[in-house]
């Protein structure tokens, strides 16, 4: 894949006009998804850090971006390779290049499972992972195993009462490891997943129990090795507390993915590098940038914004949060000064698929139809999806690059 840089561009084609040395609003048509190059090579140093320090292997989960760009640059600074959540989101990493791979779901789809299957015959460095949970998931991974005549590797998933997919119990973890040795496929270890729980005391207290069951499965591994894989964006210090006294023939593989960009909510609020400040810290790289359109009655602005734009379901965009001043450019230029909205002056309460309503309280800005609105997002995974290719911009907001996503 290539890019070419100073290309602006929205959700469609790029404007070949634009230039290297000019500011994102000279070209862009708005509403459009920006990154920060700053805030990017923060964020991927501090992960990348993290977890060497903390001696656990990185396989980011490419699903927050589904960017073949970002992954390369992720892969670059040390992973071991990307996380996906489905085959076909498997496929487009493949394509790209990237050969380590591990689908973080239950795969019980024949193709799917066959093209799996498939990918040390087509590269013999490769390594490609799925889940299993169930006898039926073992039996169907057998059958595509035995179709294509190829190798499936699979990790037990160990869940949680009231939490998403994989094993409810050590005994029936063992019991599908025991089916998976026994129906031939290449057992790898066990997997989970602590974001759905509540707080980090609890993911600590889940992980010790998958780490338990990893002890319970490792006579059945064939590989010299364990692998046990854990990890959202939210609570893996948990996961790093949890497995500190783990076996030395047992590997960690964490697969946090929304770090890279951060944001400014979800994230900003759970990080663990808020609880741990010396571990290093995330800087948020995402704005969407829209135009106000009418300013229809007092306390009352409309963006040309909304839900199709927009990550909404983790909380509404910003103008100004806790951790990071967004701003507003009046009269909708790169040549103006930004003004800075007091904290509660502008608040976004409401977004239709192409409208955000804005509340200004009073010491809000002045604002007026053609003003431009830099807004913050909560949740990266919600909003990359709604755009097919997005700006980077070095700190003065001029353009660097423009990079393709692949949902």
């Amino acid at each position: 894949m290539t890019t070419t840089p100073g290309t602006v561009t929205t959700k469609g084609a790029p404007d070949p006009a634009a230039a290297a040395t000019r500011h994102v609003l000279d070209h862009a048509h708005l509403p459009v998804m920006t990154l920060r190059e700053s805030a990017l090579a923060n964020n991927t140093a501090v992960m990348q850090a993290y977890v060497e320090r903390h001696g656990l292997l990185f396989a980011p989960h490419m699903k927050t971006h589904m960017a073949p760009a970002l992954a390369a640059r992720q892969f670059a600074a040390g992973a071991w390779g990307v996380t996906v959540a489905s085959v076909q989101q498997a496929m487009v990493a493949w394509e790209h290049g990237v050969h380590r791979i591990l689908v973080a779901n239950e795969v019980l789809d024949p193709a799917g499972l066959a093209w799996l299957a498939s990918r040390r015959a087509a590269d013999p460095a490769a390594d490609v992972l799925c889940y299993v949970d169930s006898p039926a998931g073992v039996e169907a991974a057998r059958a595509a195993q035995a179709e294509v005549a190829g190798d499936l590797h699979v990790l037990v998933e160990v869940g949680f009462p009231g939490g998403r997919t994989g094993v409810r119990t050590a005994e029936e973890a063992l019991d599908v490891a025991r089916a998976a040795h026994d129906a031939g496929l290449s057992l790898r270890g066990v997997s989970g997943y602590e974001g759905g729980l509540p707080g980090v005391d609890a993911a600590r207290a889940y992980v010790e129990g998958v780490l338990a069951v990893a002890a319970a499965v490792h006579p059945l591994v064939g590989a010299p090795r364990a692998l046990l894989s854990m990890g959202g964006s939210a609570w893996f210090d948990g996961v790093v507390d949890a497995v500190a006294a783990r076996p030395d023939d047992l590997d960690v593989l964490l697969r946090s993915g929304a770090y890279l960009t951060h944001d400014d909510g979800f994230y900003a609020e759970r990080t663990p590098f808020g609880r741990h400040p010396e571990e290093g810290s995330l800087v948020p790289a995402i704005e969407v940038w829209g135009r106000v359109t009418s300013c229809p009655e007092p306390g009352l602005a409309l963006v040309a914004v909304g839900k199709r734009d927009i990550s909404f379901d983790e909380g509404f965009p910003v103008v100004r949060s806790v951790r990071h001043v967004r701003h507003i450019r009046p009269g909708g230029t790169g040549d103006v000064v930004p003004v800075t909205p007091a904290p509660g002056a502008v608040t976004v309460t409401r977004l239709d698929d192409q409208h955000c309503y804005l509340a200004l309280a009073d010491g809000a800005p002045g604002l007026a139809p053609g003003d431009v609105v830099v807004f913050g997002i909560s949740h990266p995974c919600t909003v990359f999806d709604k755009w097919r290719q997005v700006v980077v911009l070095d700190d003065d907001e001029t353009v660097l690059d423009t990079i393709t996503t692949w949902f």
